[in-house]
């Protein structure tokens, strides 16, 4: 594999800091930029998967029950925002509007199927039919 160089401008305050912290460690500035690197890379896809399904979550609620649904053909690769599974370009699916949120979840068939049927037995439950 081609290793490839990335280059970047920093005041000398930071350059101090990180030969610092690289002297400690007994390694390289350029092997501690490239381990800080990677370790944000995979932290940063940790918190947004967990933000994710934090919001998946809440939008499942009870008092964000979905009021309606609108079909739609994708233009762009996105994912479910219900179960996160990955929808593709030209997939058809639809966006579920929320009965007290403004905004509203991008969601695929089997999504939208099983959030119709928990209505229904929840209408069904409470005697709204």
């Amino acid at each position: 594999m081609t290793r490839k160089i990335i280059n970047a401008r920093i005041s000398p305050d930071l350059y101090v800091k990180i030969a610092d912290k690289a002297k400690k460690k007994r390694i390289t500035v350029s092997n501690l930029i490239r381990n800080i690197v990677e370790d944000s890379l995979d932290i940063s896809d940790d918190v947004l998967d967990l933000v994710d399904e934090k919001i998946r979550r809440y939008i499942h609620t009870e008092e964000n029950e979905v009021i309606g649904y609108q079909s739609l053909t994708l233009a762009k690769q996105t994912s479910c925002g219900f179960c996160g599974k990955e929808l593709n370009k030209g997939d058809h699916v639809h966006v579920a509007f929320s009965e007290n949120l403004a905004a509203s979840a991008v969601i695929c068939d089997t999504c939208k199927h099983k959030q119709e049927k928990q209505t229904e037995q929840h209408e069904h439950a409470s005697g709204k039919e």
